[in-house]
């Protein structure tokens, strides 16, 4: 062991749990079933089996493999009425005159009440059933007490049912996000006010599995397993009869007072806790309207829904497109289980894919050399920058469809920008959306020169045209620029007291991103890097300074630790290899450490097992600038970055 009278750890036991006891996180667990199946030769087939060591070395001993087929009903024709529907070329618009997510879809429903719209390996609903579900269920959300509900569910259908029986209850929803790990997730119900959570029993009886024990938490859970087996035939009777009685034009759905707010979602950002981002019917449904128009996505268009509603791109996919475009939807509920997507891309014939770059490529490796991607007209990909083997691989596994990029921000709803297909470009993030108006800034009165990626300060000034408004100077063409953003698609500001993120440029209000950005001639968008210092894995945004915050805690709690020595311990982040695509969190300190200690300190202060230190690096001392800031760059150079 290192210096430090630190206590050795103790040997690793079967029964150690992978989340809980080693920090291993669902992206990491996909790293470990690869190696696993290259060790013992078969394919790991079901990944929630894979919870402790003693799993792992089952499966190191092929007890976890074998060949992988498609479970669950057939899927029914109706699924594939569009396909030979003329209007199936349409493209989707939302519903005329609808102001709310659920005019739309209550429109959708009027217009063709049996059409298939929601979708697992259980079965399909139609328009008309997923309807039937919300008004059962709103009658009982109703009825709780509050304002706001909390919903906490993969994605699935259950979820885009109860979001909406939730907007018919007169509630405003909030996603809530179960791996930012239980200190943050406390913070968030208390910023939201959150009392009663809506979730389901095999989600919570996993994540227990897994270490985390939800149910001393000060909230009321509802299971939404249970609620929907507790309904009387009364209850469905009344609901059967006001579903019959709106599709005959003779009534309306009985509901409340439909809440501004369509959902809440919670981003982690820079600072050292998560804010409260509050969307409007307005901002997700603008935001809709121009996804489907840059994308020209049709009638006859079946999307694969697998990211949960707590992150804004999962939102936008598995309920806004479905409920207010009516776009019908086939969901999974784990991301990080390639191989049940890829069947479910097949068997479903979906033709538009939404996920992550990450996980996009896990499928892709598992769908390469067959034909499961033969319906697939396009990939939409965004909350991570795409690596250069995503787009080969996809190209040589879907020849017949394109990968479109995008770029976007929970703030946002979330789509900023995206590639159109006929017209993508790679290592681009495509062309602003129509609603969106943007701006390429340096702030004058700050040293844009810390930032990575941005044009050095002399460069700025010395360019011609450049009128500072309100502390801010317009970048000229080709150089990078602080993105600004405004438009009804832009929320209007964090529910709670976090820092006002709008600024004043050129006499208007703008969203001030913290993002960097280059603009090439032809109007794209190329994506620099990150002013503030969070780092996104998976998807997810992980805050470096709260990692500092909890760190440093402990550090001072330690025997040997002393004030003059400045021993602390600072996060920084260094881009990952080709071939992984994740970045490294590295930790410098004055003391000597291990990476297990730190990650320990982490996991005890009830972060995220996202939130993981891959390496340790003992310095001499944390380098300073002149403002007293640490001295990143310097530290980089200390890694031969």
């Amino acid at each position: 062991r290192e210096a430090g009278g630190l206590e050795a750890t103790a040997p690793l036991e079967p029964e150690m749990l992978l989340a809980r006891d080693l920090g291993i996180d669902s992206l990491s667990l996909m790293e470990v079933a690869t190696a696993l199946e290259m060790i013992s030769g078969t394919q790991i087939t079901d990944m929630e089996s894979l919870n402790t060591v003693g799993d792992c070395l089952l499966a190191a001993a092929g007890q976890n493999g074998g060949p992988v087929e498609a479970q669950g009903r057939a899927v029914p024709p109706a699924w594939f009425s569009m396909d030979n529907d003329p209007a199936g070329e349409t493209i989707i618009a939302m519903p005329a005159g609808t102001t709310t997510i659920v005019e739309a879809f209550l429109a959708q429903v009027k217009k063709a009440p049996n059409q298939p719209l929601l979708a697992d390996r259980g079965g399909v609903r139609t328009r008309a059933q997923t309807l039937l579900g919300a008004v059962l269920l709103a009658r009982r959300f109703a009825a709780l007490p509050g304002t706001r509900l909390g919903i906490m569910l993969p994605a699935t259908p259950a979820a885009a049912v109860c979001w909406c029986a939730a907007l018919l209850a007169g509630k405003e929803p909030v996603m809530v996000n179960w791996t930012v790990g239980r200190s943050n997730m406390l913070h968030c119900l208390e910023r939201a006010g959150v009392e009663h959570i809506v979730s389901a029993g095999p989600l919570l009886e996993q994540l227990a599995r897994q270490g985390t024990t939800l149910d001393d938490m000060p909230v009321t859970w509802h299971r939404v397993d249970a609620l929907a087996a507790s309904f009387s035939v009364a209850e469905k009777l009344r609901g059967l009869f006001a579903v019959w009685r709106f599709r005959l034009g003779l009534g309306d759905i009985p509901r409340a007072a439909t809440p501004d707010i369509a959902a809440i979602l919670f981003t982690s950002g820079s600072e050292a806790r998560p804010k409260a981002v509050p969307l409007t019917h307005t901002n997700l449904m603008v935001n809709a309207t121009d996804v489907v128009q840059v994308l020209r996505a049709k009638e006859r268009d079946r999307v694969l829904s697998m990211l949960p509603p707590f992150h804004s791109f999962g939102l936008m996919v598995g309920l806004v497109l479905p409920l207010a475009g009516g776009m019908a939807v086939a969901c999974h509920p784990n991301p990080t289980e390639a191989a049940p997507l890829v069947f479910l891309v097949r068997d479903f014939r979906l033709t538009l894919l939404g996920a992550t770059p990450t996980f996009l490529e896990a499928m892709l490796k598992k769908a390469k050399g067959t034909t499961d991607f033969a319906s697939v007209r396009f990939a939409f990909v965004g909350a991570e920058k795409c690596p250069e083997h995503v787009y080969a691989a996809f190209a040589a596994c879907c020849p017949q469809g394109v990968l479109c990029e995008g770029y976007g921000i929970t703030e946002c709803s979330p789509v900023v920008s995206v590639n159109i297909p006929g017209k993508v470009q790679q290592g681009s993030i495509g062309h602003v959306l129509p609603s969106v108006e943007f701006a390429l800034v340096r702030e004058a009165a700050s040293g844009a020169d810390e930032a990575p990626g941005a044009a050095p300060a002399g460069e700025a000034q010395e360019a011609p045209d450049r009128a500072e408004t309100d502390g801010y100077a317009p970048v000229v063409q080709g150089e990078t620029g602080l993105l600004l953003v405004r438009g009804p698609s832009i929320f209007s500001g964090y529910v709670g007291d976090a820092p006002d993120p709008f600024v004043q440029y050129a006499g208007t209000t703008w969203y001030r991103t913290g993002d960097l950005v280059r603009q090439e001639a032809d109007g794209r968008l190329v994506f620099q890097g990150r002013l503030k210092r969070f780092v996104k894995i998976g998807g997810e945004m992980i805050s470096l300074p709260q990692i500092e915050a909890v760190l440093q805690a402990a550090v001072m709690a330690r025997q040997d630790y002393s004030a003059e020595e400045n021993a602390c311990i600072v996060a920084d982040v260094r881009a990952g290899s080709e071939e992984a695509g994740q970045p490294e969190i590295i930790a410098f300190t004055t003391l000597g450490i291990t990476v297990q200690e730190v990650n320990k300190s982490l996991r005890e202060a009830g972060l995220s097992p996202l939130y993981a230190v891959k390496r340790v690096v003992r310095v001499a001392q944390i380098p300073l600038l002149g403002t007293g800031k640490t001295d990143y760059r310097a530290l980089q150079e200390d890694l031969g970055a």
